[in-house]
This record gives structure tokens, sequence and C-alpha cells, in this order.
């Protein structure tokens, strides 16, 4: 009998409040002393807010939202009362110039409403936070247009319907958190979550389709396909230093984007992840890495086997495994910038922070019993302010590999690679267009290898 994932759950953010609510006694009663506390000794003291104020009264050409501050309400509602919210649309256009199944051209679009509520800037709980993360996605892409199951328009994918990949939703819930901060270093967090929402941690590769590369296969591992995307989940977040954080998960394996979560909760398993990030100096030049391990538990996993590429469900002895494994991990590396940094840049803006240029690459493994892409890897380089007048332009070139599985059918079929490049053109902070360039090697023999052209416009309001 499988074990309860929903219990688990339950159990897991119950644990976490009682954690809290022991601690809370000593940290209220410390709460004076760590105001008081300096670099001298002790852990700092905690700050007002989980999250730092935006810089939204700046001038339309160097602030990162569209319409700015409304005569000064919204940095009100920020620092008086923790709200922060903004909508990030991303406009599309896909074309197979060569090759490919069509040469129609498909055009779409993703809207992501992101609102965060700082308990603690709002002065209603110390070390609080609520996320919530709503996505439009209309139109169509050229993600069903290759010879590749590899999306090559990330952007397109989210809100994922995993009935249609290119059919997107009205409107979809992708997450509902609740983080609670016990000390500057430690949180718990619990609720809905967006497994895929904040990128990878790559400096030169991240940005969910959006920002940088648009092939999945350059944003993620490719193996992490079959990970849920948005589903139930508690977790624990680990802040070691300013350099080093550790985040561990617990999730169900239910994918639930448009769907009551608790369907099918306990029949889908559960999903546990842990991933470490750190940051470095190279020659005072900031580089980093990170690593996680994915381990899904409970649940019927095809097993590709001599003579059919998905065996029917209970068909046949061996014809399903209960447990499957990714493992991978990413780095970049600043090989040349314009302006000194000492600090960890920020990895999760979805952009590169420096001006300057440098080198990444991502490895990821997988059960190749369970996944059809049993390795994956890409290698590349970025650069910011390439051309001297354009400080804030990027570019991108990458190359990546995808080793399919060698059993049943799929091993027949050919390795997927492929080549991309990019740029993006910030005409303002809030508003970038880009070009994207993709060779595709077809793994199908029916389809030619594609060569497409993909353009990008990004409106941050």
């Amino acid at each position: 009998m499988k074990k309860s994932i929903f219990a688990v759950l339950v159990f897991g953010f119950f644990l976490a409040f009682s954690v809290y609510a022991e601690q809370q006694g000593s940290d209220n009663e410390g709460a004076d002393q760590a105001q008081e506390t300096t670099d001298g000794g002790g852990e700092a003291a905690m700050p007002p807010g989980i999250l730092p104020i935006p810089g939204y009264g700046d001038d339309i050409g160097t602030r990162d939202f569209l319409t700015g501050d409304w005569n000064g309400k919204r940095t009100e509602l920020a620092s008086d009362n923790g709200f922060q919210w903004n909508i990030d649309t991303v406009t599309w256009t896909d074309q197979a110039i060569n090759g490919g199944k069509t040469d129609t051209v498909e055009f779409g679009g993703n809207l992501t409403y992101n609102l965060n509520w700082d308990l603690m800037r709002a002065d209603i709980l110390p070390g609080a936070l609520l996320t919530l993360r709503a996505e439009s996605r209309w139109g169509s892409s050229g993600m069903l247009n290759t010879g590749q199951a590899v999306p090559m328009n990330t952007a397109a994918l989210t809100p994922t319907n995993y009935v249609d990949f290119d059919d997107g939703y009205g409107l979809a819930l992708t997450q509902l958190s609740y983080l609670q901060m016990l000390s500057t270093k430690v949180g718990v967090l619990a609720g809905k979550l967006d497994l895929f929402g904040d990128g990878d941690m790559n400096e030169f590769a991240t940005g969910r389709g959006r920002t940088q590369f648009n092939n999945w296969s350059m944003n993620y591992g490719t193996a992490n396909l079959i990970v849920p995307a948005s589903t139930l989940g508690v977790g624990v977040v680990i802040l070691a230093s300013p350099t080093l954080s550790i985040t561990s998960l617990l999730t169900s394996g239910t994918e639930c984007v448009s769907s009551n979560c608790f369907k099918d909760l306990g029949d889908k398993g559960g999903v546990s992840i842990t991933q470490a990030s750190y940051q470095y100096q190279l020659g005072g030049l900031p580089g980093g890495f990170a690593g996680d391990f994915i381990y899904m538990f409970d649940k019927d996993f095809t097993k590709f086997g001599a003579g059919l590429p998905i065996p029917p469900p209970g068909e046949g002895e061996g014809t399903t495994k209960d447990h499957s494994w990714i493992a991978g991990g990413t780095f970049w590396q600043y090989v040349s910038t314009k302006e000194d940094h000492k600090g960890p840049v920020n990895l999760m803006n979805r952009q590169q922070d420096l001006a300057g240029w440098g080198v990444f690459g991502r490895a990821t493994f997988a059960d190749d019993e369970t996944n059809p892409w049993k390795s994956s890897f890409a290698l590349g380089f970025g650069a910011r302010g390439v051309i001297n007048h354009r400080p804030n332009d990027t570019f991108g070139l990458g190359y990546f590999y995808n080793s399919l599985t060698n059993k049943g059918l799929i091993g027949r079929l050919d390795s997927g690679r492929g080549i991309e490049s990019y740029y993006n053109v910030a005409i303002l902070p809030s508003l970038r267009f880009s070009l994207n360039f993709q060779w595709l090697k077809s793994v199908l023999p029916s389809v030619d290898d594609t060569f497409a052209l993909s353009s990008r416009l990004q409106l941050v309001f």
C-alpha cells in the first residue's frame, strides 16, 4: 500500500510551525539585543522586512517598472503595508525558417502576476512572507514544430498544460506559499510551490525563457521535465552565509498547475528536492555553482523496455518502477567585468547583473529506466554591454546535448542537440526586446533539422 504523501505534507507543515512557536518566545526576548548586534560579533540583526523596497520612483530610464511609483503610493504600500506587486508580460513569435514540421509563424504570450506581502514590514508577524504567483497564457508557439520533444520556447511552456503543451490557460494559480524565517539564517516554507518559477541558479543561463536563452535545455536540466511544475509542498531554507544557501523541499508528485491539488494526492507519490548554491570570487571575479538531487517515490513510473517506448501500465512483468531520480549541477564564472563587485550577485532576477562577460555550464543525469533523457549537458557564454553605448543589452551563445535512454524504441532515436544565440535589447529597464536563433538536431527520422527564429517583447508594469 502506498504511503500517503498528503499525511507527510500535513505533518511537515505542522512540524515547521511547532518549531517556530517554540523559538518565537526566545526570539522575542532577544529582539532588543538583536537590534544592537553589530558585525563585530553574534548573528546579524533581523532586517526591517524580508524584501527590500524596489526603486519605484526612479526615472523611467532607470526604474524596473514601467508605471512607476503612482505619486508615491507604491512605495508607501511596500514600506508601510508590505505589499509589492508587478505584472511581467512577454509576447513572442516563433518560426521554423528551415526544416521543422511547418514554416507557420506562431504568435502568443504569457502574463505573470506577482504579489508579495511582507508581513514583517506590515508589522504583523516577524520574518513572515506570503507569495502569490498567477499566470495566463494565450496563442501558440513553435515548441511542437521541431523534431525534438524538448520545448524550444520555455516562456510558452507555463502555465503548463500537460494534456496539450501548446494550449494555454486563461488563468492559473502556480504559487501560493508562506515563508517563515525562524532566524536570519533558517526559515520554513509551505504551500503551493512553483518549482521552476525562479529559474536556474545561473548568472548567464536562467530567466525562464523570458530574458536570456529560449530553449528549455539552456535554462534547466532537460531531465527535469518530468518533475511537477506546480504542486503542494513544505521545505526548509538555510541561508548559511551571504554566499551559501541550501533549500530542501518535500512535495507531492501531483501536477496541479490549474487543478485541485488535493485530487489524487495520495496516488501520485512524492518528490524530495535538495539544492545548494554557492558563490565565490576567483581572481577578483564573481563565480558560483549549484547542485541538486531530486528523488521521486511511491509513483508508478513506466519503465522503458525492449519492444515498446511506453509500455501500457500493468501489462507484463516489470513494466513499472516506483521511484526515479535526477542529479545535476550548474556553474558560472565571470571572465571579465567593467565594474568592481565584491558581494554575491542576485541569481533570482533572471538577468546578468554586471557589465562584462563570462562562461557557464550545466550537467544533469537521470534514471534511464524511467526518464527518456538519461543525461544532458549545456555549455556557453553570456555578455552584457558588448556595445559601448548599449550598456544594458545582453548577448548569449550556447550549445546543448541531450542523451536519450538506450532502452526500448527510444534507444533507436538520435540524441538531441542544438545551438542557440540571443541578443536582448534593453529599450528601457522595464521594456526589452530580443531575437533568438536556434539550430535543433532532429531526433526523428521523419523531421528535418530545424533552424528557428524567435522574437520576444518583455514588459514589466
